[in-house]
């Protein structure tokens, strides 16, 4: 798909500079394995198919109430954003160092590899009492903002395939652009602003055959509960924990390639799998909504396994999606921008702009977003005096947000955004098998794909 005529709009500069920049394959990058992150999201979303159809929901409570919501597809597309990151963040970064040794009585030893500061076991019955420094793992930051913004670029690449006219989606090479990826039909072009941040990473953990040694005083001693230590993982079978499930998702031994990616997608094959992990993130999303404040008994704890909990500093820079009320007012400025240096609504191309999270800021939005959501303005010049008023033509003025695309709680005031990014409309396609060429083409591709597996199994298409 040719990008859009744009030569009669006053930004045709700017339209061309992103023309020349973008990347429509979203993995030309050096910081996300992009076809791996396709071939997972590609497994998930056809055991998700197959899972709801064959009505697995029901039993569970967590998954049951989100379809009694009309909320189950879009917290899928959540939890799976969630899951790919989660990969990506082990993908050639697990390190030796810094694991924590956990020894509980009538327990095997175990050591796990956290992403936040606090033994991901203990801290579900014991609290926060015994923060680990140095304990944590992640990426940096600009690491994690080229992850997240392939991830939801992907995401946003399946929403769009389920429309009838075409809706093209391509990322910005450009780092330091102000637009992070684009969308694009023959007569539109949607602008993204993405903040997303994963609501959860989980720990790699591994059991051991026995306890770990150090020297005391001269004499062989246990290390002590909690202890970081090193660990040659040459032979050591890892497996993804859940921790408020007790589940254990074996990822076998380290390895170079594309390890963990397809390790994961062999698992979600089987679509009671990908089920039981929605289900799991959706406990932990529940307890998460709460307010902080408000949380009690076993929510409380389940909310410090959630990226955001933490210190104080860790909290503001790591909640998940829209929860930093920095990348509200920064995404909001951006939206401003978008319309005030790339709109020109008497061109033949419509240009929209649409800010893009994982989830919206949860119990933080009445705060920051809600009154700001029908927000429109225009610029002085549009406006015609007449007597004590002020009149202005209805198309003249412009949504301060044409979308916030969440995939819990969107707003889309813009109707053209709205007929694209229609998540009820995208899990009847999903249902209905429209996606499943797109699917197929996410989940055999690459040199190191699973084709095999999915053709021996013949269970997603």
């Amino acid at each position: 798909m040719d990008f859009p005529f744009h030569a009669d709009s006053s930004a045709k500069a700017k339209l061309s500079d992103l023309a020349r920049l973008m990347d429509a394959s979203l993995a030309n990058t050096q910081y996300i394995d992009g076809m791996a992150a396709s071939r997972l999201l590609g497994t998930v979303f056809g055991a998700y198919r197959d899972g709801t159809s064959d009505r697995y929901t029901g039993n569970d409570p967590f998954l049951a109430k989100a379809a009694r919501d009309s909320q189950l597809f879009g917290l899928s597309l959540a939890a799976a954003f969630d899951l790919a990151t989660n990969a990506e963040y082990l993908h050639g970064r697990v390190v030796n160092s810094k694991w924590i040794y956990c020894h509980r009585e009538g327990d095997p030893p175990r050591v796990y590899y956290s992403f936040l500061k606090q033994c991901p076991k203990c801290c579900l019955d014991k609290g926060l009492e015994d923060r680990l420094k140095g304990a944590q793992h992640k990426p940096t930051s600009h690491h994690i903002g080229e992850i997240t913004t392939v991830v939801t670029a992907l995401l946003l690449q399946l929403i769009a395939a389920a429309n009838e006219e075409p809706f093209r989606i391509a990322t910005i090479t450009k780092q330091s652009h102000d637009v992070d990826a684009i969308g694009y039909r023959d007569d539109l072009i949607v602008l993204f602003e993405i903040k997303a941040s994963p609501m959860v990473t989980f720990p790699l953990v591994a059991e051991l055959p026995e306890p770990l040694l150090t020297d005391r005083d001269g004499e062989p001693a246990e290390y002590p509960q909690h202890a970081l230590v090193d660990m040659n993982l040459a032979e050591v079978d890892l497996a993804l924990y859940v921790p408020h499930r007790d589940w254990l998702i074996s990822l076998g031994k380290k390895r170079g390639g594309s390890w963990p990616y397809d390790d994961l997608s062999s698992f979600f094959l089987k679509p009671g799998n990908f089920l039981e992990f929605l289900s799991a993130w959706i406990e932990l999303y529940e307890a998460y909504r709460i307010p902080k404040t408000q949380r009690r008994d076993r929510n409380l704890k389940l909310a410090y396994l959630v990226n955001g909990w933490g210190d104080e500093i860790d909290s503001n820079k790591t909640k998940p999606g829209l929860g930093r009320t920095d990348d509200i007012k920064k995404g909001t400025y951006q939206l401003l921008k978008f319309g005030a240096y790339y709109r020109d609504d008497a061109a033949n191309t419509k240009v929209r702009g649409a800010l893009v999270a994982n989830l919206d800021p949860l119990f933080l939005r009445a705060d920051y977003v809600d009154k700001l959501a029908d927000v429109r303005w225009a610029r002085s010049h549009e406006f015609i005096p007449a007597g004590d008023s002020l009149l202005i033509r209805r198309d003249s003025l412009r949504h301060l947000y044409d979308a916030i695309l969440t995939f819990n709680q969107p707003i889309i005031n813009d109707q053209n955004i709205a007929q694209i990014f229609d998540l009820g409309q995208v899990a009847q396609a999903l249902a209905s098998g429209k996606l499943d060429k797109f699917l197929r083409e996410w989940c055999l591709s690459g040199p190191d794909s699973i084709a095999d597996q999915v053709a021996q199994d013949g269970k997603l298409f």
